[in-house]
């Protein structure tokens, strides 16, 4: 099978670390010759470097393997922590697609530049996951180890705004913009910051406990 294709592990992994990498420095800018810093302040860019550099590890690891195991055999390494990139990722695709992507003009939008950190980069990360990691490795615990990423973002964008970091201005009032998204604007949300945090940590909890009891049933039909 081709899930214990070491070889075919590899190369997928070498073809998602070079997609991703195309994401990330886009979003950073180099493509349009210059360099966003800023751009490292939003979830999308560290949840994709995340990404990146997880992709980077399993590469490493896969060709080690096929160096030292040969070729056929298991493309698992350290599932939990897989589980965690997979669910950070997956917050970035449904929070895009839900809440950002209806107020996007159609040719932002559908750019493959734009598809690729929000879209196509997170179904890598959650094939990889399907395919290749061993079930039965999660516990019940690991969805509250995994939210401390979106929320550990959430507590770090309100600090910065808090502090006067500007993320960017605003093109058409030329207001400085203190907070990297509209549903973690106090300035622009106020209170209903409250209402959007909550839905998206319980949407979190939700996708996250689904993952650990398909994981759970994908360990069982195994056996």
């Amino acid at each position: 099978m081709l899930k214990h294709n070491r070889l075919f592990a590899a190369g997928y992994r070498a073809t998602a670390f070079l997609l991703c990498l195309a994401g990330v420095l886009d979003l950073l800018g180099v493509f349009d010759g210059r360099f966003s810093a800023s751009a490292l302040l939003y979830y999308t860019m560290q949840s994709n470097v995340l990404c990146l550099v997880w992709f980077g590890v399993l590469l490493t690891r896969s060709l080690s393997d096929i160096k030292t195991r040969g070729k056929m055999g298991s493309g698992s390494y350290n599932e939990r922590f897989s589980a965690l990139v997979t669910l950070s990722i997956t917050v970035t695709m449904v929070i895009f697609w839900i809440m950002l992507a209806p107020i996007m003009d159609a040719k932002s939008l559908w750019s493959f530049m734009s598809l690729q950190p929000h879209l196509f980069t997170p179904l890598l990360m959650i094939v990889d996951y399907i395919l290749f990691t061993t079930p039965g490795k999660l516990t019940r615990r690991d969805p509250l180890y995994s939210a401390l990423v979106p929320l550990g973002y959430w507590l770090q964008a309100t600090v910065l705004g808090l502090s006067g970091v500007v993320y960017r201005t605003d093109e058409v009032t030329g207001i400085a913009v203190r907070f990297p998204y509209f549903f973690i604007d106090y300035d622009q949300s106020g209170w209903m910051v409250a209402v959007y945090v909550a839905v998206i940590t319980l949407c979190f909890f939700g996708v996250a406990w689904l993952l650990v009891w398909a994981d759970h049933r994908r360990a069982r039909v195994s056996e």
